[in-house]
């Protein structure tokens, strides 16, 4: 099993400019198990451990959110990646921003001001990757630890951007298959850009290791979850295609991997993982069975890898119906006693709510999207002969993050409500090439298609209470979001827009209070941070060329800073202050939002199913009764004789 050194695959740059101007400041795992704490910083991607992406003691209120004015913008090059990360910020005087933008560019900044302290650039030498972005960092100690594309942990010093270690974690694959100069590779597109295993999110520090799963879905691999040192030696491994689960050999190519970092739970020590599809998509014949841990969340011990249990959303899959966007964590009152649960929304177009401990189900949400001829089994190659369906392969919710706030209990998700048809054509594996069998796409549907069931509405932002499944509001677009969101505890959220706009809203109502044009598609994760020093609460984000298929919104490469003056009572847990603000900088106030998008918080939800609150097991899920048909039809074709060329003897 490979361990860290300074053997890697690629090449890098280092470009060090005012590197003395980085404070002294030691990140701690303390600092980090509760980063959901500190409003001088953001300390992780995903807002904490329990990954609610909510910020405490936030000094940005209702009343002075239309005063956010742009403090410092970047255009940061335009590249092949998409820029869907948030930064990492590291209190001190000056704050230390850690942005990173796909596939491999990494920066340390003032976070005051943007200068570039610090650019580290690394060239992976070798055709890889889907999706060409970054996610964020994880900085601990005096490291700060960067996922390559090319499925590598690059350990640097955070004050230097000096190499430390690197750790290959598809070594043994890419000698194998990759590294082969006959191999012909897949045509460019815009959204899946080569072969095999690649990566592009953060690992997850816990107990002295790092915790990080594998990138390649599209690509016949075989997932897994892998466990490594503070110094760059592995630790153990958890394959997420369980070999003795399958029918066959279908296990080899099975795919099943990991778009995000886990959520995890310190108090019990439980991470849950988002699944990815099962391998190929589309052709389901040729993988027989439930096809585990695929489309799902899979939960296990953080430390030990051990499994807890799993839940899929569309075992069995036929229509790409993964679940990439990472579970969240809190506690409330559920059927009459205080529990601990982790929630997420799916590509299905529903909020899942599960207890963390047993893998009980609590809810599954009322639809949040449209649900059109749900479940309808795609054509062979014939496209006509499905009927228009929803969700499409892109959601409900894809990889985009929820954001959790504890104190309305509210959970904002984004999801693409379009309808779609598709086909499928036998599947065949080939090391180097993608392995799926999508035949004939029809997405979006036609300007003017009359489709019974859909309101006409190419995307949603969502509230909904993830206990009961009421969704509280939704926010209808004029093109699919794309992003996360970020909650406060003064109840707002922001979140980014594909036509453009940044936005502020009413976490209880979906009401827009402000709203500034970055002229770009937004498709970035907020993030927010008080800075004593200059009595000031700022907000990040970055946009440009979101989402597959073509993208989300017009193309660019924005990194954006938002500020208001305000003086916070540091004391007060509820986030209560005293403020006082500054001018707009163009950017609009409630009641002048500048969108053309048509923003509907009303109350009203669609009708997708409604709420599902019976316990199931792991392998059940909504649809099951048709999902547990073709599971049958897929065991008929046990005997499909799979290509060769993984490890026999890897479990």
């Amino acid at each position: 099993m490979p361990s860290g050194s300074l053997d890697k695959p690629g090449e890098a740059t280092i470009t060090r400019n005012d590197t003395d101007a980085i404070p002294e400041v030691d990140v701690t795992m303390d600092m980090l198990l509760n980063a959901h704490e500190n409003p001088e910083g953001w300390l992780m991607y995903l807002g904490g451990m329990r990954n609610q992406r909510h910020m405490q003691n936030s000094a940005i209120t209702k009343d002075n959110v239309g005063d956010l004015s742009l403090e410092w913008k970047m255009n940061v090059g335009v590249t092949p990646g998409e820029y869907q990360g948030a930064p990492v910020v590291v209190p001190g005087d000056p704050p230390i921003m850690y942005q990173t933008n796909g596939p491999d560019h990494l920066r340390a900044m003032n976070a005051r001001t943007g200068d570039v302290l610090w650019y580290y650039n690394y060239d992976p030498k070798v055709e890889v990757g889907d999706p060409p972005a970054n996610r964020g960092v994880t900085v601990l100690d005096g490291t700060v630890y960067f996922t390559t594309l090319d499925l590598g942990i690059i350990a640097l010093d955070r004050y230097t951007g000096e190499e430390q270690w690197f750790f290959n974690q598809a070594k043994e694959y890419r000698e194998k298959k990759v590294d082969n100069p006959n191999t012909e590779l897949v045509e460019d597109t815009s959204w899946a850009r080569n072969i095999g295993f690649c990566s592009g999110i953060p690992p997850k520090p816990y107990d002295g290791s790092l915790l990080k799963g594998s990138f390649g879905g599209e690509y016949g691999v075989k997932g897994w979850i892998d466990s490594v040192s503070l110094d760059g030696e592995h630790e153990w491994r958890v394959n997420t295609v369980p070999k003795d689960q399958w029918v066959g050999d279908a296990w080899k190519h099975g795919s099943s991997t990991v778009w995000q970092p886990p959520a995890i739970d310190p108090d019990t020590g439980t991470a849950v993982y988002p699944m990815g599809n099962p391998g190929p998509d589309f052709d389901a014949t040729v993988r027989p069975g439930w096809n585990p841990y695929s489309t799902g969340k899979l939960a296990l011990d953080a430390a030990s890898g051990e499994y807890k249990w799993h839940y899929q959303e569309s075992p069995h899959d036929w229509w790409d119906y993964d679940s990439p966007s990472p579970a969240f964590i809190f506690e409330a009152e559920a059927r009459g006693e205080t529990r601990k649960m982790a929630s997420w929304p799916g590509k299905t177009g529903w909020l899942f709510t599960f207890d963390l401990e047993t893998g009980e189900m609590i809810t599954r949400s009322e639809g949040y999207v449209d649900h059109v001829n749900m479940w309808e089994l795609p054509g062979h190659e014939d496209v006509d002969a499905m009927a228009w369906s929803a969700p499409n392969l892109l959601g409900g919710t894809d990889p985009q993050p929820p954001a959790y706030d504890p104190t309305t209990n509210t959970a904002i998700v984004k999801g693409d409500n379009r309808p779609w048809k598709l086909s499928w054509t036998d599947a065949e594996f080939e090391a180097g090439k993608q392995y799926w069998a999508l035949d004939g796409l029809e997405l979006p549907p036609p300007e003017d298609a009359e489709i019974d069931g859909w309101n006409g509405k190419p995307g949603v932002i969502a509230g909904i209470d993830p206990v009961t499944g009421e969704v509280k509001w939704q926010n209808w677009r004029e093109i699919t979001p794309w992003g996360s969101a970020m909650t406060t505890d003064t109840g707002i959220t922001f979140a980014g827009a594909s036509n453009g706009n940044f936005l502020a809203l009413d976490t209880e109502t979906g009401e827009e209070l402000w709203s500034h044009d970055l002229s770009v598609g937004v498709g970035g994760a907020p993030a927010s941070w008080y800075d004593p020093a200059e009595g000031k609460q700022y907000v990040a984000i970055q946009g440009g060329g979101e989402g597959p298929l073509g993208g989300f919104g017009e193309q660019g490469d924005v990194f954006a800073v938002f500020s208001v003056e305000a003086s916070m009572d540091m004391a007060d847990e509820g986030g209560s202050q005293t403020t006082t603000t500054g001018g707009s900088d163009g950017s609009s106030g409630s009641g002048d939002s500048g969108s053309p998008d048509d923003s509907d918080g009303s109350g009203d939800s669609t009708d997708g199913g409604g709420s599902d609150s019976t316990p199931t097991s792991s392998g059940s899920g909504p649809g099951l009764g048709v999902v547990s048909a073709l599971a049958g039809i897929g065991s008929a074709a046990a005997g499909y004789a799979l290509g060769s060329g993984t490890d026999d003897d890897e479990e």
